[in-house]
């Protein structure tokens, strides 16, 4: 069986490298490369590209991208736009990304609808929600029961102690209790439909979710792709496996 082919959604973003300075670049943190090569994984880079009025041609290039697929993992990045799940935009909230978002929602959608396995990383377990119909707290800090906790500095993660389900993932792949490592000022409030929290943050954070009624459809609040251990990405490409040899 050849390895799975797993897509991941990446930034667009003004770059500088080399002689190049201030180019606009379609990016992505090699660590997640890296973690999906060594889960047994094949990498595939899928850069926003289309506009975000055109609904048709994102539905159509979303199934037709995921239709080659055999998992999906939306990566971190800036803040989704609040209109995503019908709030205001807070001062302190990123401004919005709206291909970015369009393209993201539009690939889930696509996934979701083939119970593709899915792994939503810190911005992308915040779109996950927020397509379900979930919401999210704007900026922690202005709640004293959370303050700086999740995100201390720009720039450098937060070592957070995170309690997991152990009979659901990911705590059945990784362990009732983690450090993980976290970067975000932003956190889930209510939990879209059909998703079950899995982990909290010693101060009720909800930092893991997933949706029992999928093959595997994990959303984690941390960066997984910044810790050295390998078992949530394994855990995606053995379910992108099954869906492989099942499609």
């Amino acid at each position: 069986m050849p390895a799975p082919l797993i897509g991941l959604s990446t930034y667009q973003e003004t770059a500088t490298w080399g002689a190049w300075r201030n180019v606009p670049a379609s990016l992505l943190p090699h660590r997640y490369v890296e973690c999906v090569a060594r889960a047994g994984g094949v990498p595939l880079l899928m850069p926003p590209h289309l506009e975000t009025h055109d609904t048709e041609a994102l539905k159509a290039e979303s199934e037709q991208v995921v239709s080659v697929l055999h998992g999906l993992i939306l990566t971190g990045g800036p803040d989704i736009d609040p209109a995503g799940y019908g709030a205001v935009r807070h001062l302190d909230t990123d401004s919005p990304r709206k291909e970015r978002d369009a393209w993201e929602y539009a690939l889930l959608a696509a996934a979701l609808d083939r119970d593709m396995p899915v792994l939503a990383v810190c911005r992308g377990f915040q779109l996950l929600n927020a397509a379900l119909g979930g919401t999210l707290r704007q900026h922690l800090p202005d709640e004293a029961a959370f303050g700086d906790a999740h995100r201390q500095a720009l720039g450098q993660y937060a070592a957070v102690r995170i309690d997991l389900d152990p009979a659901a993932p990911p705590g059945r792949h990784l362990a009732a209790h983690i450090i993980a490592w976290c970067h975000h000022h932003q956190g889930i409030d209510k939990l879209g439909a059909g998703l079950e929290s899995s982990g909290n943050a010693m101060d009720g954070l909800i930092e893991a979710a997933w949706m029992p009624e999928k093959s595997f459809v994990v959303g984690v609040q941390w960066h997984p792709e910044e810790d050295s251990k390998p078992e949530l990405f394994r855990a995606l490409t053995e379910a992108a496996t099954r869906y492989a040899e099942g499609s």
